[in-house]
């Protein structure tokens, strides 16, 4: 049974991909496409490629901060668990990568060298993470849209409006219930206990010792740590835009930089949808659509904007993907990283909750 959920999940991904694609490309000449991408600038691609590795350092660094609350890890272990985490997250389908990362931190370093993480607070890094850009991304496409009015037009236009609002209006929603946690942590522990024991002592105790853990890694330390960490985000989404924005010339075309925080936020809300493998199918699509906004033949079918648009879209695509697969091969080709025993059961230091709750009977 376990077999066969598995196997409907990889062909529903698949199918998700296929639907994408066929939407990406439907109205245009492959061929055209094909000569678009081989006659791209180099140059370009190259900068592109050397943006993407400045990305995947400033993610890296970020994220080590949300861990420092938990113990000390070494930028190597860090550097590792980032490029192969962040290369499960794209070949695996629905986004079940999201989990390699914290899964891959919160194993005893090698030797012993460093501390050993509670799984719970680095799950609730990612999650901080999420909250963070989900907003950072819903605010940036609402301000852009807004700011360009009928600048942006197109079928997909009211679709990045509302996308932009809802994406912003959820990612608030979840802010809003982790501060509640964060600040009323004992209450949300005693509700929590209240909630479970009944069923199961010892399901209560465990879930309280993870919800503490969690919320125990929410804070960040100090001011400056915070201050560190949204300027990082401001680097990531920055150097983001620009690397969309600086690769446009290869392919015929200019943004400007409200042009490109539309197309980033819609690229970024398309691949929260969940589809197959490397988000293949669902990046082309978003980011040709938000190219469409502002390229009105960006979907025309036999239009030489739409080869240059699909081209564009792909080079991203292919580009995003060779890099942080490429990143992740090169630590587990080195033995900084193994996948091998990743899922099985990791012991956890005691929390608050652990010492605090009385022994079940």
């Amino acid at each position: 049974m376990r077999h066969l959920k598995l196997l409907l999940r990889a062909v529903l991904s698949l199918a998700m991909s296929a639907v994408f694609i066929w939407l990406s490309l439907r109205h245009t000449d492959l061929r055209a496409v094909g000569r678009a991408m081989a006659s791209a600038d180099a140059t370009r691609i190259g900068a592109y490629v050397a943006m993407l590795l400045i990305i995947h350092l400033v993610r890296t660094v970020r994220w080590g901060l949300l861990l420092k609350p938990l113990g000390r890890v070494s930028f190597k272990r860090l550097n590792s668990a980032s490029a192969v985490g962040f290369m499960m997250l794209l070949l695996l389908p629905f986004r079940l990568g999201e989990f390699a990362r914290p899964l891959l931190i919160a194993r005893p370093p090698p030797g012993g060298r460093g501390a050993t993480l509670r799984r719970s607070g680095a799950f609730a890094s990612i999650v901080v993470e999420r909250i963070v850009d989900g907003l950072a991304i819903g605010l940036l496409g609402i301000v852009a849209l807004r700011m360009l009015g009928a600048g942006a037009s197109g079928r997909y236009a009211d679709f990045a409006r509302h996308a932009s609002v809802l994406v912003a209006l959820g990612f608030f929603a979840l802010c809003v219930a982790v501060l509640a946690a964060f600040f009323l942590r004992g209450r949300a522990l005693q509700l929590t206990s209240a909630l479970l024991r009944p069923f199961s002592p010892r399901l209560a105790q465990r879930a309280c010792s993870t919800l503490d853990g969690f919320i125990s890694s929410l804070h960040l330390g100090s001011g400056w740590k915070a201050l560190a960490f949204f300027a990082l985000t401001a680097v990531y989404w920055t150097v983001n835009g620009f690397g969309l924005a600086f690769l446009a010339p290869a392919f015929g075309f200019h943004l400007a930089p409200l042009m490109v925080a539309t197309i980033l936020a819609v690229q970024v809300v398309g691949v929260m949808v969940p589809a197959g493998p490397g988000m293949i199918g669902t990046m082309q699509f978003f980011t040709q659509a938000g190219l469409s906004l502002f390229l009105p033949d960006a979907f025309t079918r036999g239009s030489p904007v739409a080869a240059h648009a699909a081209g564009y879209a792909n080079a991203v695509w292919m580009l995003n993907f060779g890099v942080q697969v490429g990143l992740g091969l090169v630590f587990m080709l080195l033995g900084h990283v193994s996948l091998r025993g990743i899922l099985q059961p990791a012991a956890e230091p005691p929390s608050e909750a652990d010492v605090a709750a009385p022994a079940s009977p």
